[in-house]
Order: structure tokens, then sequence, then C-alpha cells
């Protein structure tokens, strides 16, 4: 089999024998890969950079023996900051962890990737608040897992609310819940009215753009959202 260039962001690494890594990646064009990272422990390897947790590049892959062989790389960004502030390493962990959870080996990933890819420079470089980016990758995460959530009306009834009417959202049916539909039997959280048009910006024009306070962003919310989406316990300790 031909090599295979594809651009990557390392979502995660095992120690293999002495000096090797095997790492997940995530791929625009295949999704989810499993490659062995030759001699990248070595002292002064070229590939240890490429082998690190966060590291984008435009990896070279090749196929043989049932598995693939990571054969060079030109790393594009580590977004070393993280590195240094504990906090945003640990959002920026968190994401990782909800990306590997959904991927999967052969599927096409080019939105995740590219979210994934500007949530982790903003963790980086930007000066916004750690906990409503990691929010935002979480919403804009749902929405193009076929999730978004509805903000305008009650999900059971179909009426439209007011904003002020806004104090529940039903996480199994993904939206707003009425004050006469609400029922203690339905799986619903509490959630503001300031959340509900945080999250409804959000989605429209996107984080980077809006200009409500980062403290009305719903990050546990969204994070339960998500869990019951991907049925899976995600790693959110000390997170939200």
């Amino acid at each position: 089999m031909a090599a295979i260039t594809t651009q990557g962001i390392v979502l995660r690494h095992a120690d293999y024998r002495e000096h090797d890594r095997m790492l997940t990646l995530i791929s625009p064009a295949l999704g989810r890969v499993e490659a062995l990272c030759r001699g990248c422990k070595r002292p002064q390897s070229p590939m240890l950079s490429a082998s690190e947790w966060f590291t984008m590049g435009e990896y070279v892959l090749y196929a043989g023996k049932g598995r693939m062989t990571v054969t060079s790389c030109h790393v594009v960004e580590n977004f070393y900051p993280l590195r240094t502030d504990y906090d945003r390493l640990n959002y920026a962990t968190f994401l990782l962890s909800v990306t590997e959870a959904a991927i999967q080996p052969g599927e096409k990933a080019v939105e995740l990737f590219t979210l994934l890819a500007r949530s982790l420079s903003r963790l980086a470089y930007s000066q916004r608040d750690e906990k409503a980016i990691a929010a935002a990758f979480l919403l804009h995460f749902a929405a193009i897992s076929g999730y978004r959530p509805r903000l305008s009306h009650c999900i059971h009834c179909g009426k439209r609310m007011a904003d002020e009417e806004i104090r529940l959202m039903d996480i199994e049916e993904g939206g707003l819940i009425c004050k006469d539909c609400a029922s203690p039997l339905l799986p619903a959280l509490p959630l503001s009215p300031s959340q509900a048009l945080w999250m409804r910006d959000v989605l429209q024009i996107g984080i980077d753009k809006t200009a409500l306070p980062d403290a009305d962003a719903p990050g546990a919310l969204l994070a339960r959202y998500v869990e019951k989406r991907l049925e899976k316990n995600l790693r959110m300790k000390g997170i939200f």
C-alpha cells in the first residue's frame, strides 16, 4: 500500500517497547487513526515532537502487516502554552477525550478536526475563559454531530418561549421545557435565560464574536448533554 499523507492531531499516546509510541490521531480524512511511531523516544529523535499530545501536523503514514506506521511528520502546531498552564491543560485534555470518544476509524471528521484545532488554539493563545471555550466546543460538537439543542421552543409541545420563561432544559430530548410540560419525571437541568441566550449567540456567530459574558456559558449542562449523546462517561473531574 502506498504512503498516505494526512493532517492529524495527537489525541493520545502510549509507550510501546523501549523507544516507540502508539499514537491515536484524529484525521479529517480518515477519522480515528492508530499508528506506531518508531524511535520517537530516543534522545534527539526528530519524531519526538510529532508524538506528543496536542501536536497538529501533516503525518505520512504507511500501512503494513496490519498496522499503520508514522514515517514522517511536518509539525504545524504544538500549542505549547497549554503545557505551562495547568487549568488550560486540563481543559485541553478534556477536549481530546471528548473527541476520542466520538470518532470512528475510516469516517471523515473534517468539521470535528477543525473545531478541535480552533478550540485548542483558543485555549493556548486567547484570553477567553477556559470554561467558556470548552462549553463552546461542546455546543458546536453537539451541533455537528446532529444534536443541536432547540433553544427557542418547548421540545415537548412546540410552544415558542419568551426569554423570561426559560427555566429548564431536557437533556435527553435536547431542548427547552415550558412550565406546562415541566415534570419531576423528566431528565431536566436548570437553564437560565442568560445561558440560553449565550448558547444561541455562540451557535450563530461563534465564541470569538459574541459580546456576552463568558460566565454565562453553561459548561456543566453541556457536558451532561454530550455525555447523554455519546452514552459514555467523560473524564470531567475538575472541569465543570
